[in-house]
């Protein structure tokens, strides 16, 4: 027996596949792609991801990532016998997209039982031009050290932004590691533009309590971001606490921190897993 559910972003996302010979699951299931990674597999599933480049009518070239998957479930309180993952960052991406939250945008999701096979498939426009974070910060080894602290410090009121974002729409990533924030950085003379996209969405949960969403995610971020200097770290909660405070020496940053509960909350937490 086989049941298919299908969605799409919007009717103009639908006739781009299918001027693709893509608009239907059977179509995207049975696509010969290239895998961009290989795929993931756990108990009696995989899920796998491919680039792939789609075709407009006036000839111009989009890309997109393709996510297939199978029996790659996880159970939420609605669905105690599992879903599919793909599902649920659909969801996210979805509401987050609503929120102005910035993350990749959402194209297509389907999900077909075969037999008793859980398939799912998610699609996304590509984030063309843009850096997991530890990579651009990385690649500033070539530039001089005053273009290199400069361009640092511009890209921390932008991505404290779109994590303060998340958080207060009740969002928890659950994985925000550097790797799983990209950017995409602009200079015109002295000005310094960011763009910034959150990814990898499928363990991401509303939660009742805010707090316990920023502590678990600033803990984990800070943590995972050994690039960043300890001054960088703080720059980085002043601007996601909109304290304005950045004007301030980095040990006079540092103390008024500490006088907040939830940096407080933040910082000990990190020393504890550190020791």
């Amino acid at each position: 027996m086989t049941s298919i559910n299908e969605y799409f972003y919007s009717p103009a996302d639908q006739e781009l596949l299918q001027f693709n010979e893509l608009g239907n699951f059977t179509n995207l299931w049975e696509a010969e792609l290239d895998w961009f990674e290989p795929p993931n597999y756990r108990r009696s599933g995989w899920s796998g991801a491919a680039r792939y480049e789609l075709h407009r009518k006036n000839n111009e070239i989009v890309g997109v990532f393709i996510k297939r998957q199978e029996n790659h479930l996880r159970r939420t309180w609605n669905s105690p016998k599992g879903c599919p993952t793909f599902r649920i960052e659909w969801q996210n991406l979805k509401k987050m997209t609503q929120y102005q939250v910035g993350v990749p945008t959402p194209l297509y999701y389907g999900e077909r039982n075969l037999d008793g096979r859980r398939q799912a498939i998610l699609i996304t426009y590509e984030l063309k031009d843009f850096k997991p974070l530890d990579e651009w910060l990385c690649d500033l080894d070539d530039k001089t050290p005053a273009v290199k602290k400069d361009l640092r410090l511009a890209v921390l009121p932008d991505i404290a932004d779109v994590v303060r974002r998340l958080h207060d729409h009740r969002f928890r990533h659950n994985c925000l590691y550097p790797k799983h924030i990209m950017l995409k950085v602009r200079q015109d003379g002295d000005l310094t533009a960011t763009d910034i996209r959150l990814i990898d969405l499928e363990k991401a949960r509303r939660v009742f309590s805010p707090l316990r969403a920023r502590i678990r995610d600033l803990d984990t971020l800070l943590r995972r971001c050994p690039e960043w200097s300890g001054y960088e770290k703080d720059l980085f909660l002043n601007y996601y606490l909109n304290l304005k405070l950045d004007k301030l020496a980095p040990k006079q940053l540092a103390d008024e921190l500490w006088k907040i509960p939830l940096v407080k909350w933040v910082k000990r937490r990190i020393a504890s897993k550190s020791s």
